[in-house]
């Protein structure tokens, strides 16, 4: 549901999801078609020198800086303010080489307006070595030794004002969708405000361990810390790193070969407030499971709003006397307990329910 830090943490579910929100894709039609056009460019390739793409990505860099603006195929694009961007660069995952995308956005006049927070840096791997994670984190902690700021590569922040600590290992004890590591570990550096809000991609985590899907092993909160002590911190833990184990008061946790690490920092939307997260995940991942019985799939399009009703009216009449329903031949039982979520206004109507397949009786 939510992004930053993932802990996908519900078991493979049998999904019902129902969307209707064929108003609000006609009015967005309507809408678009009333706009007047506007000048776009798409250009692909399955085969092109890798040095004719540096080339272009070297114009691209030279028309932003002397223009503000890229041109291509006689139109001119502004590029000015301030934007987003995104880069991933990994091994291919089919063949040899290297896969890269970027996404870059501009024209924002301040920061972004949604949510209480955004991230101002983020950098993370989703399979490497603790070795290359110690690397990192050491930079990170001699940048601060040294200037009093925390430095990430073009990115840098003064360390200032009241400052806190927390470290936290987790423990994920739900069975997860994804192929995700069930331990977690991250130091969170506060500093501007006292108390740090919960960004909105991380309220899903919160409500899990709510519910106690998640399970916290060890935390330790510190106030009042400063620069150096936390130089320190970083310093101890690229330390572990090297040799396989993370450290939180007297808890020792081996973390294995291969983590999935993160270093973000995230501001308030005010820019008064920090955070600086250094974490990974670690543990063995979970085989897949595959889900068995039966399965139904199918889409319909235009139909009356009275053959759906009657559709939900019979599948919740099904589900109150015999624990179930039945789509096509295929009959599914449910769970006592489900998630849900539902959404509705004069534009359109939908409902996400998931639960899990009771286990098989012996």
């Amino acid at each position: 549901m939510k992004k930053l830090y993932v802990f996908a943490l519900f078991c493979i579910p049998l999904c019902l999801i129902l969307l209707f929100m064929a108003p609000q894709l006609t009015e967005g039609v309507q809408e678009a078609q009333q706009q007047a056009p506007r000048p776009e460019y798409h250009r692909e390739t399955d085969h092109i020198s890798m040095m004719e793409v540096g080339k272009i990505l070297e114009q691209f860099g030279k028309q932003i800086q002397q223009n503000k603006s890229v041109t291509i195929d006689g139109n001119s694009f502004p590029v000015t303010g301030n934007g987003r961007v995104e880069f991933h660069v990994m091994p291919a995952r089919r063949g040899q080489g290297t896969s890269i995308s970027f996404e870059i956005s501009s024209g924002q006049t301040g920061p972004p307006t949604r949510g209480n927070t955004y991230v101002a840096y983020l950098r993370g791997a989703m399979r490497g070595a603790p070795s290359e994670f110690a690397g990192l984190v050491a930079k990170l902690g001699k940048s601060l030794a040294n200037t009093g700021a925390f430095v990430m590569e073009d990115h840098s922040v003064a360390l200032k004002g009241t400052v806190s600590v927390v470290q936290r290992v987790m423990e994920r004890t739900h069975a997860s969708r994804g192929q995700r590591p069930p331990y977690s570990f991250y130091i969170d550096v506060v500093f501007g405000v006292p108390m740090f809000p919960v960004p909105a991609d991380e309220q899903d985590f919160v409500e899990e361990e709510q519910r106690g899907w998640i399970k916290e092993l060890v935390i330790k909160e510190t106030t009042g810390v400063d620069q150096k002590a936390v130089a320190k911190l970083l310093d101890s833990l690229s330390s572990d790193l090297k040799v396989g184990k993370v450290k939180v008061g007297d808890k020792t946790f081996e973390i294995g070969k291969n983590i999935f690490f993160q270093i973000s920092h995230l501001v308030t939307k005010d820019g008064k407030g920090n955070r600086i997260r250094v974490g990974f995940m670690f543990g063995d991942v979970p085989p897949r499971a595959r889900p068995t019985g039966p399965r139904y799939s199918k889409e319909f399009f235009d139909e009356p709003m009275k053959k759906v009703g009657a559709l939900l009216k019979r599948w919740g009449t099904e589900i109150l006397e015999s624990g179930g329903f039945k789509l096509g031949e295929n009959e599914f039982k449910v769970k006592e307990m489900a998630n849900y979520e539902i959404h509705a206004s004069s534009r359109g109507f939908s409902i996400e329910l998931q639960y899990t397949e009771p286990p098989k009786k012996k």
